[in-house]
Parts: C-alpha cells; structure tokens; sequence
C-alpha cells in the first residue's frame, strides 16, 4: 500500500511503449470537462461544458539516438505517464502538439504532445 503522504517525485512517460528520456520536469494537463459561466437576467450559477483535450510537456534529454523528426511525426499514438505515487494516466490519440524545440545549452529538447483527456487506470 503507498503511504498516503508521497508526494509525486518521478514520473515515466512511454510512447506506444518506448520509455522517453525525460529530465524531470514533466507536466501534464489531464482535459476533459471545461465549464464556463452562463448568467441568465436574473439568476446566476448555470454552467456549460466543452471538452478539452490533454497536455502533457517532455523535456526529453537530446542524446544522439533520440530522433526530433520521427517525435514530430506522431500523430495517434498511446502515452502512458507513471507516477511514483501508483498514478497511471493514459493518453489515447496523442499527437505531438507544438514544434519541437531543443538547445545546446542545455542538451534538452522540448516537446508537447495533445491527445484525448487522459484516463487515470490505476
């Protein structure tokens, strides 16, 4: 049984499988429901929802068998984020996102991938 007071610490992000390199620094937005007010003349409180779809941003380490162009070209792929609380969280349909970024300053490369709202498995 986890302690209930273990914070997440390390996270493990997999793409159809394979383990990422990641620095650390993973975040995720897990989407779904999205409400917004809607006032009516004279009453407050009423809501409508929209769905809004996951987030996740990798800082991957950018050694040399990691390959910025097969990232980019994902376009329906499972990510699956572990935590080391016991948290599983699965992303169906994931994308990447935004353009890939990377610097030599720092040998990470940046990469944001979108997908359907993640769905908490364990």
């Amino acid at each position: 049984m986890a302690n209930a007071n273990r914070v997440v610490g390390q996270m493990k992000v997999t793409i159809d499988g394979a383990v990422l390199d990641t620095d650390g620094e993973t975040e995720m937005e897990i989407g779904g429901a999205t409400r917004e007010a809607v006032t009516g003349d004279y009453q407050a409180g009423s809501f409508r929802e929209t769905t809004t779809p996951s987030k996740t941003t990798t800082k991957l380490l950018n050694k040399a068998g990691l390959s910025l162009s097969a990232l980019r070209a994902i376009d329906n792929a499972t990510l699956v984020l572990k935590t080391d609380t016991g948290r599983t969280w699965v992303v169906r349909g994931a994308y990447t996102a935004d353009v890939i970024s990377f610097s030599g300053s720092d040998g990470k490369a940046t990469v944001v991938w979108g997908g359907q709202p993640a769905e908490e498995v364990a």
